[in-house]
């Protein structure tokens, strides 16, 4: 079992979370979890429209995105395009359930592809100047989320420097 960070409270409250999910228990469990882990802020989006106008008013602005890739209306995909044509600067965590075996669903655009999606997604996102930490595969659990937000926050911390 992975056990938190005694120093991650101080720094968990500094985070902003944007939430974009279809699946409203999800959002639901995961917000629960990091209000309990001790982050700042948590809002919820239940799709990529949702998720992209909440981002644009919200004040603060979410540092952390974390977005599912399959939703209705409009997907990770291209939420994460509107939020590079933004220029978003939030740290961004991608999730799904579809990685190796996507879903039946002809509308959406990454249904067609043979291989991993969430590895796709990445470099998608990378490409368009985003910064995107790394991608998890749904079931999302406790442990994922106190891994996704060390991951991110180790990521963000100063290198020492060596002489």
């Amino acid at each position: 079992m992975m056990t938190q960070n005694p120093d991650a409270n101080a720094e968990y409250a500094k985070l902003h979370v944007l939430l974009v999910d279809d699946d409203e228990f999800l959002l639901e469990l995961m917000q629960v979890t990091l209000r309990d882990l001790g982050v700042g802020s948590v809002t919820r989006a239940l799709n990529g429209f949702e998720g992209l106008n909440t981002y644009r008013q919200a004040h603060p602005r979410p540092n952390l995105i974390i977005c599912d890739l399959c939703m209705p209306q409009l997907g990770g995909m291209e939420l994460l395009s509107h939020l590079a044509l933004d220029a978003c600067q939030a740290d961004i965590l991608i999730i799904s359930g579809h990685n190796l075996v996507p879903p039946v669903d002809k509308h959406w655009n990454l249904s067609n592809y043979n291989g991993p999606i969430l590895n796709l997604a990445e470099k998608i996102a990378r490409i368009q100047g985003l910064k995107v930490h790394a991608s998890f595969e749904k079931p999302i659990t406790r442990e994922k989320i106190i891994q996704m937000l060390d991951l991110v926050l180790t990521e963000k911390a100063p290198k020492p420097v060596v002489k």
